[in-house]
């Protein structure tokens, strides 16, 4: 339902360690054009139903996806149906797509017995024959190197922070991609067809990768705690950044104030936040979203903080769409209760409810009985 921002989630990682470690330099980074590091992974658990053998030095003219995940990590667990897709869909097209966890064999075993639940949300529309995770992830390549070493050798070695991590191997063993696997279908189509243009996006990654590098230096100031430093570094960031990436910079900008506790420059940030994201109602709601959490755990103490929160998402609800309007709705719910005021957010919760489907239907019923709770508490 909310989700942290990638730049977002390296900053707020870098706050919660002892240490943070820098990757690779400019001169030596993984990119795009790169030998594909061999592979060296210790335990091969799935291999597409006896279809695949143990890969440590990739084959030419054939294609590799070499892929990052946990079982902690929901979005991994939510991309594999897709992972399995593409691997039927490309297994005789000389593709082989092998996903590595860096946890040990006992922890991802247990995971692949797990049961697949019932399809509601968008995250179960896998195939309705898959019972556990181990059908599911059935038709790849699944694994775990609990040494870490592949972690290294590409995950650290190309500045990524963030899983699930794919990373495209081509026919003469080279990177020619890198991000997110549910983004990987053209590029994967375009390098198995021969049409992939590796100059072009080598220097989109590049941008995207010095980005990186950069937000790994900034958590290394925050955990020194120089959080002016960070501030003044982010803000460098967002004058060069685009697109998303500016949207990240200016949400990774209002955490770092509060972890700092600038909180007369985060309200100030938070006015230029709402305004920049006036007419984007799903920004608008994640501002106030991390506005919401942060004060009920009380991290936040700003009652006009949570006034503009309030007044934003209200604009916010009347211009949101049908399929994300519930998730804003139930933002402004939180927030009315957050000002006392149960009855208010109980009726928009209720109107929330109607629109909401999977798992964000469970949230919010889940949040409905406890406002009501208090509400009969409170009336006896």
């Amino acid at each position: 339902m909310r989700h942290l921002t990638k730049i977002t989630a390296i900053i707020l990682a870098a706050a919660t360690v002892s240490c943070v470690g820098l990757s690779a330099t400019a001169a030596d980074l993984l990119t795009i054009g790169s030998d594909a590091p061999a592979l060296n992974v210790e335990h091969w658990v799935q291999n597409g139903n006896g279809k695949f053998k143990p890969v440590t030095k990739f084959e030419k003219g054939k294609v590799y996806v070499v892929e990052f995940w946990a079982t902690w990590c929901g979005p991994c667990i939510q991309s594999m149906p897709h992972l399995a897709e593409l691997q039927t869909k490309y297994a005789d097209k000389g593709v082989q797509l092998i996903s590595i966890s860096d946890e040990d064999l006992e922890t991802v075993e247990k995971f692949l017995e797990r049961e697949v639940r019932g399809a509601k949300g968008d995250e179960e529309k896998e195939d309705a024959k898959a019972k556990t995770y181990r059908d599911l992830t059935s038709a790849y390549c699944l694994t775990t190197d609990p040494d870490q070493s592949s972690n290294k050798d590409y995950m650290e070695a190309a500045a990524q922070n963030g899983i699930p991590t794919a990373f495209i191997v081509g026919k003469d063993s080279k990177i020619e991609w890198i991000g997110h696997p549910i983004e990987m279908d053209e590029p994967l189509a375009q390098v198995v067809s021969d049409k992939w243009d590796r100059a072009a996006y080598l220097e989109i990654m590049k941008e995207r990768q010095e980005a990186e590098q950069a937000m790994q230096k900034i958590g290394a100031l925050i955990q020194a705690k120089k959080f002016k430093e960070a501030i003044a570094a982010i803000d460098k960031l967002i004058a060069k950044a685009k697109g998303d990436d500016g949207i990240q910079m200016k949400m990774a900008k209002l955490q770092v104030l509060l972890m700092g506790d600038m909180q007369d420059e985060a309200s100030e940030w938070t006015k230029t936040l709402f305004k920049d994201f006036a007419s984007n109602s799903e920004m608008t709601n994640m501002v106030a979203w991390s506005i919401y959490e942060m004060t009920e755990s009380g991290r936040l103490k700003s009652d006009a903080m949570v006034d503009q929160a309030l007044a934003a998402t209200e604009k916010a609800v009347a211009a949101a769409p049908k399929e994300t309007k519930a998730s804003v709705m139930d933002t402004l719910a939180h927030l009315y209760f957050l000002k006392g005021n149960k009855a208010k957010a109980i009726e928009i919760e209720e109107e929330a409810i109607k629109l909401a489907t999977g798992q964000d239907l469970d949230f919010m019923k889940q949040f409905l009985s406890e406002l009501k709770d208090e509400s009969a508490d409170k009336d006896k």
